[in-house]
């Protein structure tokens, strides 16, 4: 039986002269043998002129030249990289219509530079996109140490329980079996009714008991407080994906936590049915 392909779309900055995004593609390729990596480009120009068509096609052939030649300097032996370059006036859709397209399983984009601010661009790609998103804060050259899990057993929905047990694995997956990578986990509750106990947390992650963290309160506000503590060089969260005027308006804690949050951020995403 053929193993399902790791397919990831990195999404290429034009305004940057580093691709993080990319860097972090190939860094999470290049120990495997079963990635694929795309390299995604959106152009667009509203430059006054006669002939649009013609600007189109002059647009689109000196950024697929420029893409190319980025992906030919980011390369790693053995890891191809697929550049594909579309013309739109909204790129985060174009993301979401690509990454649909070929059926990818990770996009990576470098975090949006506004600090305090509402990220508009990475909060719409966590409420459209239909896979995972990571959102990468720092070079990837840094060596991963410390990852969090932001796990809610208070909810016991189908959805959202698939969504805990799929952040944990990811989690215990990523820590592997070495000792370079600790994990932690921290767990939010809204009262003491429903308070969440750490060694059973702890016996569910196997981690050490003093790893697992529980927070009466907002989840918004214990996983960036648990991150700051740990120093955390990567944050797992969840999504539970909504369409429509529900999905515009909650405001959930994946979201919630982007700029408070210093490590990068790898949301997991369950769309409610």
């Amino acid at each position: 039986m053929a193993t399902e392909r790791n397919r990831i779309l990195a999404v290429i900055d034009p305004t940057r002269s580093d691709q993080w995004a990319l860097q972090k593609a190939l860094a999470i390729a290049k120990d495997r043998d079963d990635s694929d990596i795309y390299a995604f480009l959106c152009v667009y120009s509203d430059a006054n002129c006669t002939d649009r068509q013609q600007l189109q096609s002059v647009e689109l052939s000196r950024h697929k030249l420029w893409l190319e030649e980025i992906v030919a300097a980011s390369s790693y032996a053995g890891i191809e990289i697929e550049p594909i370059v579309e013309w739109g006036d909204n790129w985060r859709n174009a993301v979401c219509l690509a990454a649909k397209h070929a059926e990818i399983n990770l996009v990576i984009k470098t975090a949006s530079g506004r600090q305090k601010s509402l990220a508009s661009s990475d909060r719409q790609l966590i409420r459209t996109l239909q896979c995972g998103l990571l959102i990468v804060k720092h070079a990837p050259a840094e060596e991963l140490r410390n990852v969090l899990v932001a796990v809610d057993f208070n909810s016991v929905d189908d959805t959202h329980v698939a969504l805990n047990n799929s952040i944990m694995a990811l989690g215990q997956r990523i820590r592997g079996t070495g000792t370079k990578i600790t994990l932690h986990s921290i767990s939010a509750y809204p009262g003491p009714d429903q308070f969440v106990h750490p060694p059973d947390v702890a016996k569910l992650l196997d981690i050490d008991r003093s790893h697992a963290r529980v927070y009466m309160g907002d989840a918004a506000e214990a996983i960036p407080e648990a991150a700051s503590k740990i120093k955390a060089d990567l944050v797992i969260v969840g999504n539970v994906g909504r369409t429509g005027l529900s999905g515009m308006s909650i405001g959930n804690t994946a979201e919630k936590i982007l700029t408070d949050v210093e490590s990068d951020v790898l949301v997991l995403v369950k769309r409610d049915e």
